[in-house]
């Protein structure tokens, strides 16, 4: 388990990047949402870190084909609704 800060090796390349080198999308009351980038392949991560007193510090990153400017739009924009998914299925 890494601590926020610490080294990590990128899951695409395989090499070794640093988590606090990301930007700051979000923040919120006991979370922060991190767009972050590995200096070597370029692939791009999204972090989301949370934590209180009673369940501690957790980390939850994902791969994304986002840039930085798009991740700064996805706070503003409205979440997916069950009905919108399924026009999307049956559309298809």
């Amino acid at each position: 388990m890494n601590k926020l800060g610490t080294k990590t090796d990128c899951p695409v390349c395989g090499k070794q990047r640093l988590l606090q080198m990301g930007n700051i999308v979000s923040s919120e009351e006991g979370s922060l949402v991190i767009y972050n980038k590995c200096p070597h392949c370029m692939s791009s991560f999204i972090a989301i870190v949370s934590g209180s007193r009673e369940r501690g510090l957790v980390v939850v990153e994902t791969l994304t084909d986002l840039t930085y400017e798009e991740a700064m739009e996805m706070p503003r924009k409205s979440a997916l609704t069950a009905d919108a998914v399924l026009d999307v299925y049956q559309s298809i």
